[in-house]
């Protein structure tokens, strides 16, 4: 069954969004944490990619690259990619400093 409507989520963002891929893990209402890359957010919400895409509804938490958590839900989702809408307003400074520093994009220099 169809939503009554299914925006064009490019078409519905009332503000610029930051592009930058950025690592996470998303916990599921189940339980189950699983490895995301963010594609873009704002303070209200994210574009990401996964496998076993979550469903439009459902309640997460996403712990960022350098520890922070935010709470959202799915708003809506199709051919691994979803979005998320927050339930706090976040900084998106806050959540993605310190990401090219982080240890996994850190290049391993023999000196």
């Amino acid at each position: 069954m169809a939503s009554q409507s299914q925006p064009n989520e490019m078409s519905t963002r009332q503000e610029n969004r930051s592009s930058c891929p950025v690592f996470g893990q998303m916990r599921r209402a189940t339980g189950n944490v699983q490895p995301i890359t963010i594609k873009d957010m704002s303070t209200g919400g994210l574009q990401a990619t996964c496998f076993n895409v979550p469903v439009e509804g459902e309640q997460i938490s996403i712990r960022f690259e350098n520890g922070r958590n935010v709470r959202g839900v799915i708003r809506w989702s199709r051919k691994g990619i979803f979005g998320v809408e927050f339930h706090t307003a976040i900084d998106v400074v806050s959540v993605t400093e310190n990401v090219k520093s982080h240890p996994l994009r850190r290049s391993t220099d023999i000196g």
